[in-house]
């Protein structure tokens, strides 16, 4: 259960050792993680209230009282602004049955409570629903310190057994925010199937990223099984229900490990080929610098 309170030495309503014992990264300095959707900040020139560029200054065409009154004399500059917009992001958290092994679930976990933290920090507001092959109702705070409160209370309840359905929780997500959407969204699943059908982002996804204008972003929680798994062992596979001895060697463990990675690089691909960004976890650690990086990418193609 998280334990929330009121730190008295640094002032924040969220205790950073309860946090940091659930693997969600508090800076000491802190710096506002902000990842770009497509309409925040507005990106419209002129009266605002942050800074957006400054450039030369053109003769004719620019008014003289928009020059930057401490660009040099003989290298005048104009100061453009935009408008800040507070963005509404969705956080769409996978919660079958293969997202439930103890290595899936709780890098879910800490995924979820640390980009509700960093981007409500950052000024935005966010909000999670769980699916797995349909929608489990939405979470939506008024503070940060009640969200984090009921994500953490909500993970720490059972669910039953369930397969994944990613486009068909993502067809509900249109049909049930069409004419009010959030302004990015984030899906975080493995993104495993364990049917015949082979998921194809460019076409059974294509209605929710023209309505998002390819605001989305799949965080795929994958694996690494450590290299000194090795004798018989009993592995439970949660999508199937049943469970099996196997023998674990060095070589199998290399192998199921291969195959991990060649799976998300083949998701990459198809992600990328859509125009999307994504985020790859494999460990807690990765989390805040995947983050970080995520928010550099977009903010440079943004200018």
């Amino acid at each position: 259960m998280l334990s929330i309170s009121r730190h008295k030495a640094t002032g924040s309503i969220i205790d950073p050792q309860a946090l940091h014992a659930l693997g969600v990264l508090v800076p000491i300095r802190f710096h506002p993680v902000k990842v770009l959707p497509g309409r925040h900040p507005l990106g419209r020139a002129g009266d605002g209230m942050r800074l957006l560029r400054t450039r030369p200054y053109v003769a004719g065409e620019d008014n003289p009282r928009d020059i930057d009154k401490f660009s040099p004399p003989d290298e005048l500059r104009v100061a453009e602004w935009e408008d800040e917009a507070q963005a509404s992001i969705m956080l769409l958290a996978d919660i079958s049955a293969s997202m439930e092994t103890p290595r899936k679930a709780a890098l879910r976990n800490a995924c979820l409570l640390q980009l509700t933290y960093s981007f409500w920090r950052a000024g935005d507001r966010v909000a999670t629903t769980f699916f797995d092959n349909a929608l489990h109702g939405q979470i939506r705070a008024t503070n940060l310190r009640m969200q984090m409160q009921r994500v953490a209370t909500a993970l720490t309840k059972a669910q039953a057994p369930t397969t994944t359905d990613v486009s068909a929780a993502l067809r509900e997500y249109l049909d049930q925010s069409r004419h009010r959407h959030s302004d990015l969204l984030f899906v975080v699943s493995d993104f495993v199937d364990t049917g015949d059908h082979e998921m194809d982002v460019e076409t059974e996804w294509r209605p929710i990223l023209n309505q998002m204008q390819r605001n989305v972003v799949p965080v795929i929680v994958s694996f690494e099984m450590p290299s000194g798994m090795e004798g018989v062992m009993k592995l439970w596979d949660p999508e199937r229900r049943n469970q099996r001895l196997t023998l674990l060697s060095p070589r199998r463990v290399r192998r199921i490990n291969q195959e991990e990675r060649r799976r998300v690089t083949s998701l990459v691909r198809k992600f990328r080929s859509a125009g999307l960004d994504t985020m790859i976890l494999s460990s807690q650690r990765q989390i805040y610098p995947q983050l970080a990086r995520l928010a550099r990418t977009r903010r440079l193609r943004k200018y």
